[in-house]
């Protein structure tokens, strides 16, 4: 009892009785839980407070506390009308002039008591207008916005009751245009009311204007504008058609995934519509539009509705563009988050519905789902994707890692990687190369144009539309593909060489892919030629079926292998799509044996953070920015398959730089560290050697690309010069294992360039001599100094002259050696430099 009567003492204090000496604390609003004019000691208010008190003490020190835990509650239900009604108006939180006092349960006495306002107007009893009228009053005067604090679907609802049964009186009306009227209000400039305003604003005006029949519309904004003006052309017929899907389709306003009737309805609706475009309509509508978070579209709900009704479209046709729609919707724009996560969602349910109906006929959808999951970083998408993933490989009862094998679809090409695509009498040849997917066009008469000709452009729209989606999703599942064969390493990827003959080598996206990299088949390093496996000499291998393959990494042979097999990919001509047999290896040092559980090899670099944070995500790293505020943070790889994460320890740099958002723009790094499934750090000896290689060029890669001493701004040091001498020690400093890398192919390179005879090769640097003077191009950061007096030259390449453009490099993606290669081809004849900058510092 002693409980009970303490509680009774809170519930006095909250509705009025005893709220002198009432401790104070901040309020999330400012309705007061006491009020003078509230009726002292009537039989309703004792009710309330009983109530209160019972629900209170049956949560037993809970936060939530629930009406229907009360049995003063549950018996008034069978007791007069007059005395419900009496007790919810008792129960109406209203505002005081006082300031606030929310201590002990008086928070948890005002949800009671709005849950007393709304679950009687829900209930059939005969309200007063009096009754009514003071209900609605409280919910216009309550300090927080309509669509919180007090019921307003409950109070709109028990007036539309009595609207039904006769005329409403003036105090009801005029209460009524005074909500409307808030509801219209914007809480800043500019702002437009939401649906919860919107919904309030048509249902007063339904209550205002009884004899006026309103059905469903479209909601207002810039995409029903685009949908309206797609049906002007169209006939009364079709127009209406192509409405009431609209309309059905708005309905997916406020729901996580659509009903199973929800999707009959839909998909009755869609069958006239199927012969006029519009599945090729709802493609271009997703290919056209980018949510801005910045400019809410309330409209775009008959888009997120649009994107649920396509999964009874073609799936092939549907699965790349809502792949591109979901990677558009949670792309992040500064300060703001994702673009659209609710139409984000609505793409991924899709897809996974796509998936979960066609995995054994057209994959396309899976192939997607998998190719997202590498692509989008956002974290509630990325834990969505992984969850269905999860779902779709346990039904096919495959591990997901051969499910994703076997679900890439073909797209329609040949065994050549090729795909004709018809427009009219023109076409397009499609050919999928190892880094690339080419497009040729061709005119009626055969002959090859740079464009789409102009009669494809004027009559074949739609076929021109399909040809380029198609092209787009080609492009990014290759793309994917490159990805998901570099990370085989980390993951440990291993086949029998009859799953890898049939899912890669036989595969007409993978297959030109798998012939420019270098594979294990068995003890033999092999690479794929001409329908063959042949090894560095060009001898065919032929395996068993059961031989084990797995991508070549150099650590899994010696160096002078390695050699051999870097002169054979040049002789060939290859550009492989993976940095391979010319990667980077790091294997644990003295210095790494010695502090045993970290590495220092790259701290106490200044790194650009937005830049570093981009890379991060680039690489299957999880960080977000650190700025003014309490939101540090660590960049971490997290490894699954081993129960490994990787930890790059960075903090803002102090007294730093930052941006208008107030973000740092440097971070100052320090060391790299494994920690197990514990959170134990990992002795770095005791790590797979490939695993810690490929972690650690990560990191080489983070400092190599983000560095400020690759910055032309930082030559001074950054603020007050404080890290000049970090500057200057690694903008031209000793090389790292990427930058020695780059020296020896570039060592390689020199005797096959027009330039030869005007280039050196030094330990760090490459000497360019050129008519006027000569210059060191650093291996490293690709900064030039004038030779003799070492004076920094400052050269951002616009455009790389034709010759270093043309030269065939043996592995894509390093941007730093084709940098190199531009400006030794700009210096050796800087007599013909005009760019002013340029020619001021010599």
């Amino acid at each position: 009892m002693d409980f009970l009567n303490k509680i009774t003492s809170t519930i006095l204090r909250a509705i009025g009785k005893e709220a002198e000496g009432t401790a104070q604390a901040p309020s999330m609003d400012t309705a007061q839980p006491d009020v003078a004019d509230l009726p002292q000691d009537t039989e309703a208010q004792r009710i309330v407070r009983e109530i209160c008190a019972q629900a209170i003490e049956a949560a037993q020190g809970n936060w939530k506390v629930h009406l229907s835990a009360s049995a003063r509650w549950q018996a008034l239900k069978d007791e007069p009308e007059a005395l419900q009604i009496e007790v919810m108006l008792a129960a109406i939180p209203r505002r005081n002039k006082g300031a606030a006092c929310y201590t002990g349960h008086v928070w948890q006495v005002q949800e009671l008591r709005r849950a007393i306002v709304g679950q009687t107007l829900r209930r059939k009893l005969s309200f007063p207008e009096s009754a009514l009228a003071a209900v609605l009053s409280a919910w216009h005067d309550q300090a927080y916005s309509l669509d919180y604090g007090l019921p307003g679907r409950s109070i709109l609802g028990a007036v539309e009751a009595l609207a039904s049964e006769r005329p409403l009186g003036s105090p009801i009306t005029q209460l009524l245009r005074a909500i409307r009227h808030r509801a219209e209000q914007p809480s800043y400039p500019g702002q437009r009311p939401n649906k919860a305003m919107v919904h309030i604003i048509e249902r007063i005006d339904a209550l205002l204007n009884p004899g006026t029949v309103r059905g469903p519309a479209l909601p207002k904004g810039a995409f029903a504008d685009r949908f309206i003006d797609h049906t002007v052309s169209l006939t009364p017929q079709m127009r209406d058609a192509w409405v009431a899907l609209g309309i059905l389709c708005a309905e997916a306003a406020d729901k996580a995934k659509p009903s199973n009737k929800w999707l009959a309805k839909a998909s009755d609706l869609i069958q006239p519509l199927q012969d006029m475009g519009l599945s090729a309509k709802i493609q271009e509508w997703l290919d056209s539009t980018v949510p801005d978070p910045t400019a809410v579209d309330d409209s775009l709900d008959i888009l997120k509705g649009l994107i649920w009704a396509s999964t009874t479209l073609p799936h092939d046709e549907m699965a790349g563009t809502l792949g591109r729609f979901a990677e558009t919707s949670f792309r992040k724009v500064p300060s703001w988050g994702a673009r659209s996560v609710k139409l984000g969602n609505a793409a991924l349910w899709a897809l996974s519905n796509m998936a979960g109906s066609t995995m054994a006929g057209h994959p396309h959808a899976a192939a997607e789902l998998f190719r997202l999951r590498e692509k989008i970083k956002y974290p509630s998408a990325r834990k969505v994707l992984d969850g269905r993933l999860a779902e779709l490989a346990q039904h096919s009862g495959q591990t997901l890692e051969a499910m994703e094998d076997q679900t890439l679809p073909d797209f329609g090409l040949d065994g050549e990687s090729a795909l004709r695509l018809a427009c009219g009498a023109s076409h397009a040849e499609v050919t999928v190369l190892a880094n690339e997917t080419l497009c040729q066009w061709f005119n009626a008469v055969g002959k090859p144009v740079k464009a789409p000709p102009a009669e494809v452009k004027a009559d074949h729209k739609e076929a021109l539309a399909a040809a380029r989606q198609a092209i787009k999703t080609i492009e990014a599942a290759r793309a994917a593909q490159v990805v998901r064969l570099e990370q085989s390493w980390i993951e440990e990827r291993v086949w029998t060489f009859a799953e890898w003959q049939v899912s890669f080598f036989n595969h007409p996206l993978r297959r030109p892919i798998i012939e420019a990299l270098l594979w294990s088949v068995g003890d033999k390093v092999v690479l794929p030629r001409d329908g063959q496996l042949q090894d560095v000499h060009g001898a065919v291998v032929a395996p068993a079926p059961d031989t084990t393959v797995s991508l070549w990494h150099p650590l899994h042979s010696t160096p002078a292998v390695v050699l051999t097999w870097r002169q054979r990919i040049m002789d060939l001509g290859l550009t492989q799509p993976i940095k391979q047999a010319h990667r980077e290896i790091y294997v644990v040092t003295d210095a790494e044996l010695q502090t045993a559980t970290y590495s220092n090899r790259f701290a106490a670099h200044i790194l650009r953070q937005h830049q570093f944070r981009a890379l991060c995500q680039a690489r299957g790293w999880r960080y977000d920015l650190i700025g003014g505020w309490d939101n540090w943070n660590m960049p971490t790889k997290v490894l699954p398959k081993q129960d490994i994460t990787v930890e790059y320890l960075v903090e803002v740099v102090d007294d730093g730089q930052r941006s208008d958002a107030w973000v740092a723009l440097h971070l100052a790094s320090d060391q790299v560290r494994f920690l197990d499934r514990h959170q134990q750090a990992i002795a770095l000896d005791q790590l797979r050697p490939v695993l810690f290689s490929e972690v650690m060029r990560d990191v080489d890669l983070f400092v190599a690309v983000t560095s400020v001493a690759n910055d032309p701004g930082w030559t001074d040091g950054g603020p007050e010069g404080r890290h000049g001498g970090y500057w200057r020690e690694w903008a031209f400093g000793e090389l790292g294992q990427s930058a020695s890398t780059r020296r020896e192919l570039i060592s390689w390179l020199r005797p096959k360039l027009s330039i030869a005879d005007k280039l050196e090769i030094t330990d760090k640097f490459l000497i360019v001599t050129g008519k006027r003077q000569s210059y060191a191009i650093h291996f490293g950061s690709s900064n030039i100094q004038i030779r003799p007096s070492n004076r920094y030259l400052c050269i951002v390449p616009d455009r790389p002259p034709a010759e270093a453009q043309g030269i065939k490099l043996p592995f894509a993606g390093d941007g730093l050696l084709s940098t190199i290669l531009a400006k030794a081809f700009l210096l050796v004849d800087e007599d013909k430099i005009k760019d002013q900058t340029i020619l001021r510092q010599l």
